[in-house]
């Protein structure tokens, strides 16, 4: 029986070093992980009245690394004010911010701007300037109610709110015992007319009355577009 093979320990390193070579590395390379780029920026609503405000949202391609994502906000115009940035935590694929807006004498539109690495996404936020709305005609008061025929009596007219320019209130009885106030429109007399100037809710106007025989009870009515409001006048002799 012959003596078992011996190889030195040179010559052994140098067979393990031809297998490796020979058979290859086997073991799997972990992929790359990829890092989530801005997809999309949206405004909710994108038309607000000034003053109100707006909300936007941030959306990633997929979810935020371990550190999170912190994404850049900015706008063109003052009106809208804006985070400089907002956090899309890690793991999650969006995230929110709020959009503050301030008064305009003018619709404005801003450009809100999200910026990721070299990834940039626009929306437009319309913002529009109030618009003063007219008061609407609230009542009709007349103060004394009740006169001696031939006397007076004072009318005053009540809007909801403060007149933003001149108001012309129309007048009319039922009965031609009263004489009602003109008043001028445009170089134009116009009978039984108050005006209520503007920055002011309240007129007042003179109701002159004519002597009567027999207690009279009738009606002054006031018309400011289709609203109507009365007030009723009682006539003693």
């Amino acid at each position: 029986m012959g003596a078992p093979l011996r190889l030195c320990p040179v010559v052994l390193l140098v067979v393990i070093s031809i297998c490796a070579v020979a058979c290859g590395d086997d073991t799997p390379t972990a992929p790359t992980p990829q890092t989530a780029a801005l997809s999309q920026l949206s405004l909710t609503p994108a038309t607000v009245n000034a003053g109100t405000p707006s909300e936007g949202l941030v959306i990633l391609t997929g979810p935020a690394p371990a550190t999170g994502a912190a994404v850049r906000i900015s706008s063109s115009d003052g009106v809208a004010v804006v985070p400089t940035s907002v956090m899309v935590p890690a793991g999650a694929a969006s995230a929110s911010f709020t959009i503050t807006t301030r008064l305009v004498a003018a619709d404005t539109t801003a450009t809100i701007s999200a910026l990721l690495s070299a990834d940039k996404r626009d929306a437009l936020l319309r913002v529009m300037a109030p618009i003063p709305r007219p008061p609407t005609l609230q009542a009709l008061e007349i103060e004394p109610a009740t006169v001696k025929g031939g006397q007076f009596t004072v009318g005053t007219i009540r809007l909801t709110g403060p007149a933003i320019t001149t108001i012309y209130v129309t007048l009319r009885s039922s009965s031609m015992l009263v004489t009602l106030p003109s008043c001028v429109v445009s170089t134009t007399l116009v009978p039984s007319c108050v005006p209520v100037q503007g920055g002011t809710s309240t007129a007042t106007f003179t109701i002159t009355t004519r002597p009567v025989t027999l207690d009279t009870v009738f009606d002054v009515v006031a018309t400011l577009g289709d609203e109507v409001r009365a007030g009723q006048i009682r006539l003693t002799p």
